[in-house]
C-alpha cells in the first residue's frame, strides 16, 4: 500500500531505493563519455529498447504493456526522488526529453508492438490471412519514420543537459 504524505501519493522507501540504485547503475555506464559516444550510446540503448518493445508485441501484446507500465513508474519515481534533492523545476528539466520525445517515442512503438500482438491474435482465430512479416516490415517502415527521429532528438537533448549538468 503506499504511503501517503503532504505532497502526495509515493512509493515505499524501499521502492524508491532500490528504482535510484538501478537508475544509479545506469547513469554510471555513461560517467566520462564525450559528447559523441554519449549521444550514441543514450540512442543507442533507447532504440534497442523501443525495438524489443515493438517486436515483442507479437506476444500478444504483454511485453508493450508492461514496459509502458513500469517505465512510467520509474520517471516517475526518478522525478520525484530529483524533485526532493534539486527542486521541481530542474527536476523537470532533466525529464523533460523523456516527457516530450522518449516516452512519446515508447508509446508509439508500443502501439505498434500492440498492433502486431492483434494481428497475431486474429492470424490464430483465422480472421487474418495476411502474413505476419508483412505487417513486421510495415511497423518498421512506420518506426523508423516517426520514432527513430524522436530518438535522435531525445538523445541529443538528454545529451546536452548531461553535459551542461555535468
Amino acid at each position: 500500500m503506499p504511503q501517503l504524505s503532504s505532497q502526495g501519493c509515493s512509493p515505499p522507501a524501499s521502492v524508491s531505493n532500490e528504482v535510484t540504485k538501478a537508475l544509479q547503475l545506469v547513469a554510471d555506464q555513461y560517467r566520462g563519455l564525450a559528447g559523441g559516444a554519449l549521444f550514441f550510446n543514450i540512442l543507442f540503448n533507447n532504440v534497442m529498447a523501443s525495438i524489443l518493445i515493438l517486436v515483442s508485441g507479437v506476444l500478444i501484446g504483454i511485453v508493450p504493456v508492461f514496459a509502458v507500465g513500469s517505465n512510467g513508474f520509474v520517471l516517475g519515481v526518478l522525478y520525484r526522488h530529483v524533485s526532493e534533492m534539486t527542486g521541481y523545476s530542474k527536476a523537470g528539466l532533466m525529464v523533460l526529453p523523456h516527457g516530450v520525445f522518449e516516452i512519446p517515442a515508447l508509446l508509439i512503438s508500443a502501439s505498434y508492438g500492440l498492433w502486431l500482438g492483434v494481428m497475431v491474435i486474429r492470424r490464430m482465430r483465422g480472421k487474418e490471412d495476411t502474413l505476419l512479416r508483412f505487417q513486421i516490415e510495415l511497423a518498421f517502415r512506420r518506426y523508423f519514420a516517426v520514432v527513430f527521429p524522436l530518438l535522435v532528438v531525445a538523445a541529443a537533448i538528454e545529451t546536452t543537459l548531461i553535459l551542461k549538468m555535468g
